[in-house]
């Protein structure tokens, strides 16, 4: 989950901190720089977000060459030590690192019968020491890093230099990493929104590939042997900066429903909504969701549209946890996988035993470019455009569009659905971000609260997950959901005059069912607030603390009108108490480890 760039060129401290701002969203627990000089090499590093590193790099140096690092700790706490790059014992390699060496307490232990000492508590350092130990018996630095590859157990995406030569090395496994290149100059980085600017084409390095770049070119090696790889156009959209918001995560809020703009055009194409053709579907018997945290929800409304719109056997599964269940999975099953980014790590192991067991594979992917896109048999994109705030919100309204057209033509392929773009064009035709200021004015009620409930039935209690998900994420408040018909078991112990209970109601057939449930933590005290699109008199409503309504759309696709005033309500809680909604404390957008 960290983020690595590297740089070859003119004024290489400027490009990497740019560079490292682009990729803060992978990381902000510390910062780090190596910059290459013609008789050094120097390094600077600093605890917390990029801004600080900024304070102590130097605004012009004569450096040629530089890698850097915006750190989500794994190994060892956040700080100054256990910030990357980190370096060998004799101060000549600095090495930048996202992934996890599984093996690494073994092979330190090797690195300190050699003699080597370590200062740091990460993974990485060892990396550092282990190509120092080869290269003193090797001076072929390419046979050095095919030694050290081959003895690393894990992920890595790898960016590293030596203050004797004028390159960057470079290697990757199950982490993401590219290399572009526009005259004499090269970048390599984890993400290729840094080559916006820099670059037309880029280059997409494959697991066990690595590489030497300099200005004079870019060489790949598989093993022992050079190979060619070819470079892909970059596209990247309209990827932009805040422009006239504060935060992404507002900005992305409100590019909504041009996403959902974006998905009608693309999937009325008929060659971008023909997925399946020439694929027989038609043995498929049962089909697997996975996905993690907010994909994971996307997962469970996405089973429910496909038991709806096919009446195939649908369920969802956190992706961490399927690979150590007893599932049923066979050439008989779909494996639909869902991710922002399609590096997310727990959910390509489950691709990988998914494939395995002759699955077949589908992934709802934000990031085309990505591992899960281009090794999944089929991947719809979700065309929600770059998304950089940690906490997910356009990309989760996109999946969820993109999870009902594909519901739709797996109904469409078995004789149960005629038009899979409906549900998606009626969305957009009723689509609002509604009432700003009743959002701003419940966000200011829950800023004072250390824990609330959220209550729901179906697609209800599955919004209501994502909802409190995106209360835990912004505001960190201990935010919990139940279904509704479990208030009376357990959950009731909790309720006293100081608690809300926030009742989702959006579904007609239960919605008398759920209230009379909300009436059982009302009677204890409980502040009862409703969320619902349907009318209520005036004596109803006298019974709720607050309500907030939004539009009834009569589709399963209710939920993305449920969830926008959530996000909404989320982020300005998390302004009320002070807290950055794009960088929230521990987390990091793109989860690459395990």
């Amino acid at each position: 989950m960290c983020g690595i760039v590297g740089f070859i060129g003119k004024a290489p401290e400027k490009v990497l901190l740019e560079g490292l701002k682009r990729l803060e969203y992978r990381g902000y627990d510390s910062a780090g720089i190596a910059l290459k000089f013609s008789d050094r090499m120097d390094l600077f590093k600093a605890k917390g977000e990029i801004k600080n590193l900024e304070k102590i790099v130097p605004n012009e140096t004569t450096a040629r060459i530089g890698i850097g690092h915006t750190r989500w700790a794994t190994h060892g706490k956040p700080d100054e030590t256990n910030a990357h790059p980190h370096v060998s014992s004799d101060k000549k390699w600095a090495v930048v690192h996202n992934g996890i060496i599984e093996n690494y307490i073994e092979l330190k232990t090797k690195l300190n019968d050699f003699g080597y000492d370590f200062y740091s508590e990460t993974d990485t350092e060892t990396i550092a020491k282990l190509i120092e130990y080869f290269y003193k018996d090797d001076c072929n630095v390419i046979s050095v890093l095919n030694k050290t590859i081959s003895s690393l157990k894990g992920s890595y995406a790898l960016g590293i230099i030596n203050k004797e030569q004028d390159g960057i090395y470079f290697a990757k496994n199950k982490s993401p990493l590219y290399v572009a290149k526009c005259g004499n100059e090269v970048m390599l980085a984890s993400d290729i929104i840094c080559f916006k600017g820099f670059a037309e084409e880029y280059y997409p390095i494959s697991d066990g590939v690595f590489g030497y770049a300099t200005e004079n070119g870019i060489e790949f090696y598989d093993n022992l042997s050079k190979i060619d790889v070819a470079p892909i156009p970059l596209n990247l959209g309209d990827y932009s900066n805040l422009n006239t918001y504060k935060h992404f995560m507002l900005k992305e809020i409100f590019e909504t429903k041009t996403a959902i703009k974006n998905i009608i055009e693309y999937y009325s194409e008929k060659n971008n909504i023909n997925k399946f053709d020439g694929r027989d579907i038609s043995k498929i018997n049962r089909v697997k969701f996975i996905g993690c945290g907010t994909a994971y929800h996307a997962c469970l409304l996405g089973a429910d549209m496909l038991r709806k719109k096919a009446g195939l056997d649908a369920e969802a599964y956190v992706a961490s946890e399927f690979r150590y269940q007893d599932v049923c999975v066979d050439d008989k099953t779909m494996v639909v996988l869902v991710s922002q980014s399609g590096e997310t790590a727990d959910t390509l192991a489950a691709f990988e035993l998914a494939k395995e067991n002759g699955a077949f594979t589908v992934a709802i992917v934000n990031v085309e470019y990505s591992t899960l896109a281009k090794n999944a048999d089929i991947y719809f994109p979700i065309k929600a455009g770059v998304e950089i705030a940690v906490a997910s919100t356009k990309a989760f309204s996109a999946q969820l569009s993109v999870l009902n057209i594909f519901a739709g033509l797996v109904g469409e392929r078995l004789g149960k659905n005629s038009d899979p773009l409906y549900d998606v064009r009626k969305l957009f035709e009723c689509f609002d971000y509604g009432n700003i200021n009743d959002f701003k004015l419940l966000a200011d009620v829950l800023r004072y609260n250390d824990s609330l409930f959220m209550i729901g039935r179906g697609d209800d209690y599955y919004i209501a997950q994502e909802a409190s998900l995106k209360i835990k994420e912004t505001s960190y408040i201990n935010s919990n959901t139940y279904y509704a018909g479990e208030l009376k078991h357990g959950f009731l112990a909790l309720i006293d005059d100081a608690t809300y209970v926030i009742v989702f109601a959006t579904d007609k057939n239960v919605f008398t069912k759920t209230v009379c449930n909300a009436e059982e933590a009302k009677a204890r005290g409980a502040k009862i607030i409703l969320f619902t699109c349907f009318d209520l008199s005036e004596a109803d409503a006298e019974n709720f603390y607050y309500i907030i309504k939004v539009k009834e759309l009569g589709n399963s696709l209710q939920s993305v009108l449920n969830i926008v005033p959530w996000q909404i309500i989320a982020y300005y809680t998390s302004i009320n108490k002070g807290i950055n909604p794009d960088k929230p404390r521990n987390l990091a957008k793109s989860v690459t480890v395990e």
